[in-house]
């Protein structure tokens, strides 16, 4: 396989929630079928991602919102100078702001998962005002679930400066000898909208986060009509066959 379709999970392969219905897996055929390899692209730690990856039978995975990149086994780490990751003393920096841990006790190799009511540049901004000046906050999309005290949040990754779906995309890209022009991406944040800058075709799955609508609208992104996998399904469907979004169909290279 020459080529490679990025595909995010919750709210694009997987429905809200994480659910996988007969459109995750009609998603998973089409990518196949046009002899190009699916890869997973998430937010989730490298053991929850591997482990959704072997159950769909796919091989490779961009994981920790790209901080690290799983093919045939070998594990590629977008800071390995940062892994252990110290996670005590940036929840302490982060401790007075309108943030908390998402999931706590998940284990993750290379950083933290929060809630927050407040935008990731300005957490970024209390990071480096702490001494973190080498992290980052990165936005990965509403979340589920309010903060303890009742206000909606977002979910935000806090990793080492410069990484982000991005740069998993583009370590993967180079793992598997790939060109940027045999390979689409597939989700519905701005996290993944971010690999536009790497692999042009990026399609944005419809959803509630008006951030990652806004965003697409300004870079003019393809928006899917359908939501979750039927979205996903829809957004294969044209990469591999073209339309009005794409100037052609998505062959694999050689």
């Amino acid at each position: 396989m020459n080529g490679a379709v990025y595909l995010d999970l919750d709210g694009t392969l997987l429905d809200p929630g994480g659910v996988l219905v007969p459109e995750s897996l009609m998603t998973l055929a089409v990518v196949r079928d046009a002899g190009l390899r699916p890869v997973v692209l998430t937010g989730r730690s490298r053991w929850a991602a591997a482990a959704i990856a072997r159950t769909l039978a796919i091989e490779d995975v961009v994981c920790e919102l790209g901080a690290v990149v799983l093919v045939d086994g070998r594990l590629q780490l977008a800071a390995p100078e940062a892994v252990p990751f110290p996670r005590a003393p940036l929840l302490a920096a982060l401790e007075d702001v309108p943030a908390q841990e998402h999931e706590p006790g998940t284990p993750r190799m290379s950083g933290l998962v929060l809630r927050s009511a407040m935008p990731a540049d300005d957490l970024t901004d209390e990071l480096h005002a702490a001494g973190f000046g080498g992290w980052c906050c990165v936005d990965n999309g509403p979340s589920h679930l309010p903060l303890d005290d009742g206000r909606p949040s977002r979910v935000v990754h806090v990793l080492p400066s410069g990484t982000d779906k991005a740069t998993g995309v583009r370590m993967h890209l180079q793992m598997r000898d790939l060109l940027p022009g045999a390979c689409a991406v597939v989700g519905d944040s701005t996290a993944d909208i971010a690999c536009h800058a790497v692999v042009p075709r990026t399609f944005v799955v419809r959803s509630e986060d008006d951030e990652a609508l806004a965003e697409a609208a300004r870079l003019g992104l393809h928006v899917t009509a359908s939501r979750g996998a039927a979205g996903a399904l829809e957004a294969v469907r044209t990469v591999v066959t073209g339309g009005r979004s794409v100037p052609g169909p998505l062959t694999p290279q050689g």
